[in-house]
């Protein structure tokens, strides 16, 4: 069994704190304010036998239990870990111990997937960061995880064969594509063309994706879509479709319930456009 944590505290001079607090606000980032978080940190960090005893329930972004795991203020995470205290957990003391005992982000899953080589490559990129900059989603590690594994794995062969600098070769994965709105069609394309054939046509590839949204934001124009019986709306991901394709339609479509009927004719036009985008 891989090691999830190995993400989380992949050495001694740096972790990923970007979960904490639980409560915080989703776009906030580790590199905002930074001078304050450090500082917020460090007060914790010393405050931390005081708060235990008070043992107040957290409200707001911020967290108390949230701090420097060591003197020289390298590593930051939780400080009411059981890890921290002979196996018992005190997370609870802040309202929120479930919520952080089984936290674990889409980063971490698809990083745990990767084998040992693969995950050495990704850590490979981020050896000279500190904690703030490596929790950032900023960090192109983390970025390049948001994609599904298979496409991650794709990635990483390219760029060992390639020996290439990661950022200029693969920063078009977030600069010029979503993989919210491209995992499937985007994995598709550089699986059977490679993903030089993708960075070099992204234009190309991006107009046909974009014709296929519109495509699909028609089929609420049909007057039996929202229809009873067999045609009874179902979430997206329930679609017998890819996994990838059904976040196409939830974020570029913004279709989140449809018919399960529809899903040959969702997976006939996206095979359709993705003859255009390789015949190119």
């Amino acid at each position: 069994m891989l090691n999830l944590a190995s993400l989380c505290f992949p050495d001694d001079q740096k972790s990923c704190f970007y979960c904490c607090p639980p409560i915080r606000d989703p776009e906030a980032d580790p590199l905002d304010n930074i001078e304050e978080r450090r500082a917020m940190l460090r007060r914790n960090r010393k405050a931390i036998n005081d708060n235990i005893t008070l043992g107040q329930e957290i409200s707001g972004e911020s967290c108390w239990g949230l701090g420097f795991l060591d003197d020289e203020e390298k590593q930051a995470g939780c400080l009411l870990h059981p890890l921290r205290h002979n196996g018992k957990d005190l997370r609870n003391l802040t309202g929120y111990q479930f919520k952080c005992a089984n936290a674990l982000c889409r980063e971490a899953m698809v990083f745990a997937e990767l084998n040992p080589d693969e995950q050495n490559f990704c850590l490979s990129l981020c050896l000279d960061m500190d904690s703030f900059a490596y929790s950032s989603r900023s960090n192109p590690l983390m970025r390049l995880l948001a994609w599904e594994t298979m496409m991650v794995q794709l990635i990483i062969i390219d760029a060992q064969e390639n020996r290439k600098p990661f950022l200029a070769e693969y920063g078009f994965l977030w600069q010029t594509l979503d993989f919210r709105l491209d995992g499937y069609l985007a994995f598709e394309t550089a699986r059977k063309k490679g993903i030089d054939f993708l960075r070099h046509n992204l234009d190309h590839y991006i107009s046909l994706r974009n014709a296929l949204i519109d495509e699909l934001k028609k089929l609420t124009d049909d007057p039996s879509f929202r229809t009873s019986g067999d045609r009874a709306l179902i979430p997206a991901h329930r679609l017998e479709i890819p996994f990838a394709l059904s976040r196409l339609l939830k974020f570029g479509a913004g279709l989140w319930e449809l018919p399960a009927t529809e899903a040959e004719l969702i997976l006939n036009k996206t095979e359709e456009t993705l003859e255009k985008i390789l015949l190119y």
